[in-house]
């Protein structure tokens, strides 16, 4: 009796073993099988909800968990991106130039985890971290362009989130493609100043429409679901960004400038769940076959505009147009 109760007593001690390996090694899987995206706005803006879905479908198709921290105060950007290395998250994406900063001073001290910048122009030397941008200058130009074209009064208007680089490239390639299709346009510039305040984004919106522009692109994250209102409630049209905004209004939102950062986000991922990750800055745009514009507004165009707007592509694509982008 005393040898049975022996031997059960050593079958539960391995079986135990057994299971505390077990447990051991799907803690340490699901550490390396981690991936986060920290963010310095609170969820729920498009922009946001765009970039973290690539994560999302890269996390679906590999197996990884991943996860959106917001960190709102800039004292408090290094503080995440440090504990998210320290828990193990691999890579580690940040959005934006001040998230870019704080991933430079922390990235040295985790040489093993990649850091992947979003929508932003940091650069450095470090061999563990990415910047990836999708340049937002050519679909910019397109949709000023058919802004130009659609406009009864030649008076439009960009209103931006902020006065920041990737804000300026949009700005400046929709005044270009304005310009370009009519030369005697007015085009009104104007920032909103915050990228989370739909509020003062419908404001604005309806201070340049009172100025006369029948055309409001925006730029502007959250604040620009503002502008779409404003124009909505004024009887001027939108022109969104970023994803097809269609979807809020199509009467009102008749053409998108697309920017394809969850696919940019989903690439620069796989690559380092791939081994294939390499650092610095790499750019999407016309020539890497990104999308500029949403084929159900295209659709809705006149044939004549159709065929200009094919045309315009052909011609960036072979150099013919040079769409301008600012220094910063």
């Amino acid at each position: 009796m005393k040898g049975l109760k022996c031997a059960f007593l050593i079958v539960s001690l391995v079986v135990s073993i057994i299971l505390i390996a077990g447990c051991n090694e799907k803690t340490g899987n699901s550490k390396t099988q981690q991936a986060a995206m920290i963010i310095s706005i609170p969820k729920g803006d498009p922009f946001i909800d765009l970039a973290y879905s690539g994560l999302e479908e890269l996390g679906n198709d590999k197996g990884l968990d991943t996860k959106i921290i917001e960190a709102l105060d800039k004292s408090e950007y290094e503080e995440q991106i440090r504990s998210m290395a320290e828990l193990g998250a691999n890579p580690i994406y940040v959005l934006w130039d001040d998230l870019g900063a704080a991933v430079l001073e922390v990235a040295p001290d985790f040489p093993d985890t990649k850091f992947i910048i979003g929508d932003a122009y940091v650069e450095s030397d470090l061999s563990n971290v990415k910047t990836i941008v999708v340049e937002p200058q050519e679909a910019a130009f397109l949709a000023g362009f058919v802004a130009a074209k659609t406009s009864e009064n030649n008076h439009i208007a960009f209103v931006g989130s902020q006065d920041t680089p990737i804000i300026n490239r949009f700005k400046v390639g929709y005044e270009a493609g304005a310009k370009h299709a009519s030369p005697d346009i007015t085009v009104e510039s104007v920032y909103v100043g915050n990228a989370n305040d739909p509020l003062k984004g419908q404001e604005i919106a309806k201070l340049v429409i009172g100025n006369g522009a029948d055309v409001v692109m925006h730029a502007a994250n959250k604040s620009g679901l503002g502008v779409i209102k404003g124009a909505e409630e004024n009887n001027a049209k939108a022109i969104g960004v970023d994803e097809w905004q269609g979807k809020i209004n199509e009467d009102v939102v008749f053409w998108s400038a697309l920017k394809d950062i969850a696919g940019a986000i989903y690439k620069a991922g796989e690559s380092v769940l791939d081994d294939k990750f390499e650092p610095g800055l790499q750019k999407y745009d016309i020539s890497t076959g990104i999308k500029m514009y949403d084929e159900r507004d295209y659709e809705k165009l006149s044939e004549d505009l159709k065929n200009e707007v094919k045309q315009i592509e052909e011609d960036i694509m072979n150099g013919k147009i040079e769409v301008p982008t600012p220094v910063n």
